[in-house]
């Protein structure tokens, strides 16, 4: 599906299937060739290919569709549901499905999508499709050296592929498709395009090790899979009908291996922890303050470079207890605080910024006017555009409804003269009034019949830049520009 470089990380599909023919000893369980024929079923047959069109927005001018589309993997997990990749069918129009051993078509739509974790379950309804399907479980998080099994089609394929490798690593990661950071388990098993949502299967289990996702473009041997313990947090939240997401981390921290540090901060010997460098207060939780040191979270001991340790030893970031939470529980944590040990508890919550997370099956908001159009600034237009601005729009605003708007392009017009190529303008006031969202800008030049209007952008390295026009020919341009363009409104749907 996604092939475009995010943050050094190609997005990648991984599945491999196992043919009939094939038999594979699992622990306690062993799969005959044999037997296979006798029932007629391929015990791994839940791997199936998605092929899947998609209709996104221009993120500039979001009143144009572009046609696209790609193929990924995804694994039934039971009735009709099909666990795959998010960036496999995002946007999508059209997903129809094929199975290994069939030549037969199915269509899915989608159910849920979840870009945090990049984890979509999409639905078959026919019910001849579960027809020869033996469902996958979803297994344990494996371990560093544990033998594995990629199955999907690499590449587009038209016949089922797999690979074998080990488990190499397992950390945080950051999420190509959704720019988290989240546990993510390195594997050495090949992994291309087209595997993406394709199962990855511990071989001693034949269970679910993880999703294979992405792979990283330097390097050798660096696939990505998505593990269990993330694809029960996404199975988990979807139960009541929605998805709300993995949390974010209400505070930036920082590691104390400076015995000075520590120190200054009156910790005491054999205490270790991290530093809270910054709060976001505007969660409105101030159960931890900047300068606390996180001693405890989750009732696990937090490590001088932000370790903890899980039963067995198994290290993980002390930030897993956070994130593997679902939104709006509490988790508890003990910290110090000017030399007192207080026991207190934080909320699993998600930080609401100025800017618009990622708009995937969302098409963007946009008001016309005159050559300018401006929209509201998202992650996909920071990622597509990748504009530089004074203003920090990733911080809480100051009301709920407070959002950055931008201008997102010019159209060459006589109307905007000595303004052609202002867009990535960041928009702070109009005529002195500073601007809330899209919708209070369209309602502030709604009104503006005559006279002059004055924009007050931040238009890249610039700060304070003055655009000076006339109202009244604002009004013959907008209706000029919409006819030369075939443009067919002035504004999108959402603020008519």
């Amino acid at each position: 599906m996604k092939t475009e470089m995010k943050s050094g990380i190609v997005a990648f599909g991984r599945m491999v299937m196992m043919a009939v023919a094939v038999s594979f000893a699992f622990a306690g369980v062993a799969w005959a060739q044999e037997e296979a024929y006798e029932q007629e079923i391929d015990p791994v047959n839940a791997v199936v290919k998605l092929e899947v069109r998609t209709a996104k927005p221009d993120i500039r001018r979001p009143w144009i569709m572009c046609d696209g589309g790609g193929t990924g993997s995804g694994v039934v997990i039971g009735d009709g549901r099909i666990l795959t990749c998010a960036h496999c069918v995002v946007d999508a129009s059209y997903i129809r499905i094929r199975k290994q051993n069939e030549d037969r078509l199915y269509h899915a739509s989608v159910l849920f999508v979840d870009n945090d974790a990049d984890l979509a379950l999409v639905k078959v309804d026919d019910p001849a499709f579960m027809a020869d399907i033996t469902p996958l479980e979803i297994g344990d998080t494996p371990h560093v050296q544990d033998d594995v099994l990629a199955v999907g089609y690499p590449m587009g394929g038209e016949d089922i592929s797999y690979t074998r490798g080990i488990v190499s690593r397992i950390e945080d990661i950051q999420y190509a498709h959704g720019w988290t950071v989240l546990l993510g388990i390195q594997v050495d098993a090949a992994i291309n395009p087209g595997n993406s949502g394709g199962p990855v299967l511990d071989m001693n289990s034949g269970k679910i090790a993880g999703i294979a996702f992405q792979g990283k473009d330097k390097g050798e041997a660096l696939g990505y899979i998505i593990p269990p313990d993330i694809i029960r947090h996404f199975l988990l939240d979807i139960e009541d009908g929605r998805v709300d997401g993995f949390p974010d981390c209400l505070f930036h921290d920082g590691y104390l291996e400076s015995p000075a540090k520590r120190r200054y901060l009156k910790m005491s010997a054999g205490q270790t922890g991290v530093t809270v460098d910054n709060v976001d207060y505007a969660l409105g939780n101030d159960s931890i303050r900047t300068d606390d040191v996180i001693l405890e979270i989750d009732g696990r001991k937090v490590s001088n470079n932000g370790r903890i340790r899980l039963d067995g030893g198994v290290a993980r970031s002390f930030l897993y207890p956070i994130y593997m939470r679902q939104i709006g529980e509490k988790i508890p944590v003990k910290v110090l605080r000017d030399g007192l040990v207080l026991e207190t508890t934080i909320t699993a919550s998600k930080i609401d910024p100025r800017m618009r997370g990622w708009l995937y099956d969302k098409t963007p908001d946009y008001f016309l006017y005159g050559g300018f159009v401006f929209t509201t600034v998202s992650l996909d237009y920071i990622s597509t555009v990748r504009p530089s601005f004074h203003d920090d729009i990733s911080k809480s605003g100051e009301s709920p409804d407070d959002e950055a708007v931008v201008i997102s392009f010019c159209f060459a017009d006589k109307g905007i003269e000595g303004y052609i190529g202002c867009d990535e303008s960041l928009v702070r006031k109009v005529n002195g009034i500073k601007v809330r969202n899209l919708r209070h800008l369209a309602e502030i030049l709604d009104k503006c019949h005559d006279g002059f209007v004055r924009f007050d952008v931040d238009r890249n390295m610039e700060w304070d830049v003055k655009i000076v026009v006339d109202a009244a020919e604002m009004r013959e341009t907008t209706a000029r520009v919409m006819k030369r363009n075939q443009i067919p409104a002035d504004r999108s749907e959402d603020l008519l």
